[in-house]
């Protein structure tokens, strides 16, 4: 009776020591012991940490690898119930945050919900941090390679229409926000992204403005340029043209650069004043139609032949001298031909001496001559020369220096004489006599060989002085003379770009290869935007503000191609 009593106990105690166990002997490395704890309000937080500490720390070991086997199989045992926890919600902010930083840095597909929910209960100044960690998990997994879930896409576009810069309270957020709606770039986006760029804008309120222009709108028309969401062209002129929009400009030329053949005809319509809508916009400017010019640029960029034709119509009807002078300076974009360059010096006549355009920084006639140079016609080097010494008033201290270097960068091998003595003839012209020392040699060298000059301009360019990047500027513009029509003179002009880090010199040569293909080439331009690409790494300024022509004329060489 006693020993059954005592066995009795025994087993008593045996089962409490069990008990006992389960409870308070649980493996605390196993990742598996803390993803059961998430169901305890009041074991939450520590586990939250526990298993952030334990990602960290296989990522470590993997070196970072999320691809890892064991970093993979730690996501399998984690990654869902710690999604399961966020979009359940009844989370202190703390462990909200710190939940959602962990999710986001696994970047697995399967945290789309909790990325979701993140972008939709966003809160001014409090969910701030959240909608960070969010668009940088969009970010880093590619954004709609990866998210293909439309929860998150439409999520991610509901934030993005309600956040406001001007609310924000870190810089931060407003980048990633940014730039996960770009790298998601959702094709449903590109409707909406319309609609934002239809919002009128109030330059008197100046945080509304500023969420408008430098949020709202520039992204849209990135979203759009990147779609190439063709119904947005009609809405791109008119952030064109409407004054209020005047910094958007520049970023909508370049999203019509990306849909060329619609970008044409809608700018020809407006440059014409036949539709109604764009009417009532233009009249905002009054009796100077400065929007002539600012339309006549933008067909230029793109450089189709039906942009050339509008240019030339709208040139016979110009009446300020602004207006002709930006007309006429945007001739030079396209190929060169007779029509454009008769066109050209009508106008140049047309405008008074020591006229000065706002739009083009100073003198209208000096900066005429300097664009005269992209013609690549050597036969206008007399003219410059006798403009250049004919040059009175204010003209007299503008105009010389542009005719100079133009005439230098066009003269050919007999015409050497009457350029250096007009160089030599002008005590100020400093500069011009280096750049003609640094010219002359490599057309006495070529003459009218454009293969010799096409394989100059991988000439050594010397740190200074300014000047040294000479004989490859001029080397270019000769290629582009003797080249035309030539199919291996811009193939090597093309080769030659990347090599090439001087700002001017590749400048010199991207401007060549744009003469050389009157109809497009898009091999040559594939190149130009792999070169572009490779250079936002370089962290050179002065090289990455060039490309920004290079990818425009990559762009002009696909337009011109379509």
């Amino acid at each position: 009776m006693k020993l059954s009593k005592v066995a009795c106990l025994v087993a008593v105690l045996a089962t409490l020591w069990s008990a006992v166990c389960v409870l308070g002997c649980a493996n605390e490395n196993d990742p598996q012991t803390w993803v059961k704890r998430l169901d305890d309000p009041s074991q939450r937080p520590a586990a939250v940490k526990r298993l952030s500490q334990f990602f960290e720390d296989g990522m470590m070991h993997a070196n970072k690898d999320r691809n890892d086997p064991a970093v993979r199989a730690l996501l399998e045992k984690i990654v869902q119930p710690l999604t399961k926890q966020y979009t359940a919600g009844n989370l202190d902010d703390k462990t909200r945050k710190e939940l959602l930083k962990l999710l986001a840095d696994t970047r697995d597909p399967r945290i789309a919900p909790a990325l979701a929910k993140a972008f939709n209960e966003y809160e001014p100044g409090r969910t701030e941090d959240e909608v960070k960690y969010a668009s940088r998990a969009v970010i880093a997994m590619g954004g709609s390679t990866v998210m293909t879930d439309a929860n998150v896409i439409d999520a991610l576009w509901n934030v993005f229409s309600k956040f406001q810069v001007s609310k924000a309270k870190s810089s931060n957020i407003v980048k990633d926000l940014h730039d996960a709606v770009l790298i998601m770039a959702s094709p449903s986006y590109g409707p909406k992204a319309v609609d934002k760029l239809r919002a009128a804008v109030d330059l008197s309120n100046r945080d509304a403005a500023n969420d408008q222009l430098e949020f709202w709108q520039k992204t849209a028309i990135q979203i759009v340029a990147q779609l190439r969401y063709t119904p947005a062209v009609r809405p791109l002129v008119k952030v064109l043209l409407t004054p209020s929009k005047a910094p958007l400009r520049s970023l909508a030329v370049y999203a019509l650069l990306r849909m060329p053949k619609a970008a044409d005809e809608q700018l020809v319509i407006a440059l014409q004043g036949v539709d109604p809508e764009y009417s009532a916009i233009e009249a905002q400017y009054g009796a100077d139609r400065p929007f002539v010019a600012i339309l006549g640029d933008a067909l230029a960029l793109i450089s189709r032949p039906e942009g050339a034709n509008a240019i030339l119509s709208a040139l016979s009807f110009a009446t300020t001298a602004s207006n002709r002078t930006i007309l006429a300076q945007s001739l030079v974009r396209f190929p060169s031909q007779p029509a454009l360059m008769s066109a050209f010096f009508v106008t140049y006549k047309l405008i008074p001496p020591s006229t000065d355009v706002v739009l083009v920084g100073g003198n209208a006639h000096a900066a005429l001559v300097d664009a005269a140079s992209r013609f690549y016609d050597p036969r206008i080097v007399d003219w410059l020369l006798r403009e250049a010494a004919t040059a009175k008033g204010d003209e007299a201290d503008a105009l010389p220096p542009r005719a100079l270097e133009s005439a230098i960068k066009l003269m050919t091998v007999t015409q050497l004489k009457s350029v250096v003595d007009a160089v030599r003839k002008d005590p100020g012209a400093v500069r011009e006599r280096e750049m003609f020392a640094r010219a002359a040699p490599v057309v006495q060298r070529c003459r009218e060989d454009a293969a010799c000059y096409a394989a100059a301009v991988a000439a050594p360019i010397p740190s200074s002085p300014a000047t040294a990047n000479m004989e490859v500027i001029k080397a270019a513009w000769m290629a582009a003379v003797y080249g035309k029509g030539s199919d291996s003179v811009r193939e090597a002009l093309v080769k030659r770009v990347g090599p090439v880090k001087d700002p001017g010199a590749r400048l010199a040569i991207v401007e060549a290869i744009d003469q050389l293909a009157p109809h497009g080439d898009c091999g040559a331009a594939r190149t130009l935007e792999a070169i572009v690409e490779a250079d936002r790494a370089s962290g050179n300024a002065d090289l990455l503000l060039v490309d920004d022509s290079v990818a425009k004329v990559a762009l002009r060489l696909r337009a011109r191609a379509e």
